[in-house]
């Protein structure tokens, strides 16, 4: 005979065999009462002590980079300068103290200091956040020399291609290089110069040139010994070229270039092979030479 038979369905989450909890049916682990909510808390204590420790070293950082930097720690200054004006130099000229700060520096009137020193031809000065200073600096470059009269003596004072007597004598580390030409007749009248003075304007536009010619062949100066300025009634000049180891007299206009000086010294040799002794003069000034010999004057 047949026994009653009673079905139960077993829930899920009932224990299992001796007791153990039921595993879970998709991941196959069992469940463990407590755990879901003992991970997150501790998590959560752990963040809260973090963030009590790290606050306090944030905001003494941002005190630190934004306000005490910037207003107490005296600033790192960097130079890029020349020879003749090293860094400390240029410190002293821009009056920046030891204890001079990121906020206590004015970038242009700094500027404006170093832009009055005479051998400086252009400055930059930057500020970098939180202390930083950077002063660059471009030297002049001399071009043109001459030799005038200085403390009582005759001094080599030198140019640049804007006519600015910048230097004089040879006090320097980084002199000159002795085949600079030498210009005379600098002005119809008495000039009075002081270092870092300019020459007056009707002379400028001849240190251009020379400037011009010298980024295009600065050895065409080695032929030259003297550039003699010959002064006409209207401000405008002409030019005599005197070459190294001749007396012969290259004339020009005012507006010389590198191929008119080449045609000439050319035109001399060419002269002086087949007439046996140079001219005393070509004039190039109408643009084709023309030879002067015996009383032939200018």
């Amino acid at each position: 005979m047949l026994g009653d038979f009673v079905f139960v369905e077993e829930d899920e989450d009932s224990p299992g065999p001796e007791g153990k909890p039921a595993a879970d049916p998709q991941t196959g682990n069992r469940k463990t009462e407590g755990e879901p909510q003992e991970v997150p808390r501790r998590l959560e204590n752990a963040f809260k002590r973090f963030f009590m420790l790290a606050f306090p070293l944030v905001i003494g950082g941002l005190l630190l980079w934004f306000f005490v930097i910037p207003t107490v720690v005296p600033a790192a200054v960097h130079v890029s300068g020349f020879p003749g004006f090293d860094g400390a130099a240029v410190i002293r000229a821009a009056g920046l103290g030891t204890g001079a700060t990121y906020l206590s520096v004015n970038a242009r009137k700094v500027q404006e200091l170093l832009a009055e020193h005479p051998l400086v031809e252009s400055v930059k000065v930057t500020k970098s956040f939180p202390d930083r200073i950077s002063i660059f600096l471009e030297p002049r470059v001399a071009v043109a020399v001459g030799l005038l009269r200085v403390s009582g003596r005759m001094q080599p004072v030198y140019f640049d291609r804007y006519g600015v007597a910048f230097m004089v004598g040879q006090g320097l580390a980084d002199s000159p290089p002795t085949w600079l030409p030498v210009v005379s007749g600098l002005y119809r009248d008495a000039i009075f110069l002081s270092v870092g003075s300019r020459l007056p304007d009707p002379i400028l536009p001849l240190f251009r040139r020379i400037g011009e010619i010298t980024d295009s062949d600065p050895e065409i100066w080695q032929a030259i010994s003297e550039i003699a300025v010959r002064w006409n009634e209207n401000d405008s000049f002409d030019l005599a070229l005197f070459p190294i180891g001749g007396g012969t007299r290259l004339l020009f206009g005012g507006n010389i270039t590198a191929k008119d000086i080449y045609y000439a010294l050319l035109m001399l040799d060419v002269e002086t092979r087949q007439g046996g002794r140079a001219p005393e003069e070509i004039d190039l000034r109408s643009g084709i030479g023309v030879l002067g010999r015996g009383g032939a004057g200018s």
